[in-house]
């Protein structure tokens, strides 16, 4: 039986069309995906990622220990809470001679946990330091506790009048009898042209200021 020409076209259109289609999918490979990384890669790249953060954290860790230590290792006035140690500095103010001595509380016998000057020790303050000369005539001392720096220390202001500045011409600190836990007291004078600095200690209890 003889099939009409229309349709024999149209199959044959069917046919070459599904012949260039499988031609071209075996033509054009299909796109492959990316390879995953191997275990042993991934691995590597997380460590190494995990060693740079210790490390950093550790570099932090070391810069605040460091801080820490800065700031628990000095007073108000920069000078380090040592037992037995103190700072004392001097200067003019007009015709004033004012002074601070600063010190650990221990140095005076006292509890640095309980942080009170008793009333036996401010009453040998008027004399912890004397000056020679100038005809000065001292001020009561005015005393305090500070706690700021994580240490407990004395900070006793000291303060004369004298009749002739020219005329002062040495400094003793005094308490080296009365207070045996004074081991040294490093001093320092200030005016517009002298500056004087020494260590002072029981055996060398004086600073010249000339």
């Amino acid at each position: 039986m003889l099939l009409s020409r229309t349709p024999v076209l149209a199959l044959m259109a069917s046919a070459g069309l599904a012949l260039l289609s499988a031609c071209g999918a075996s033509e054009t490979p299909a796109q492959q995906p990316a390879p995953a990384e191997e275990p042993e890669v991934q691995a590597e790249a997380a460590g190494e990622e995990h060693a740079e953060d210790a490390q950093a954290h550790e570099s932090e860790a070391k810069a605040d220990d460091h801080d820490h230590d800065h700031d628990h290792g000095s007073s108000g006035a920069g000078a380090a809470h040592v037992h037995g140690a103190a700072e004392l500095a001097l200067s003019w103010e007009g015709s004033k001679l004012t002074g601070e001595l600063i010190s650990p509380l221990a140095n005076f016998g006292l509890s640095e946990a309980e942080g009170v000057i008793s009333d036996a020790v401010l009453a040998e303050l008027p004399g912890l330091v004397m000056i020679t000369g100038g005809n000065c005539t001292a001020e009561p001392p005015v005393a305090k506790v500070d706690k700021s720096t994580g240490h407990t220390d004395a900070h006793i202001k000291l303060s004369w009048t004298c009749a002739n500045p020219p005329g002062v011409s040495s400094l003793t600190f005094s308490g080296f009898p009365a207070f045996s836990s004074f081991e040294r007291v490093n001093a320092i004078y200030l005016t517009d042209t002298v500056q004087k600095a020494g260590e002072l200690s029981p055996s060398s209890p004086s600073l010249s200021l000339k």
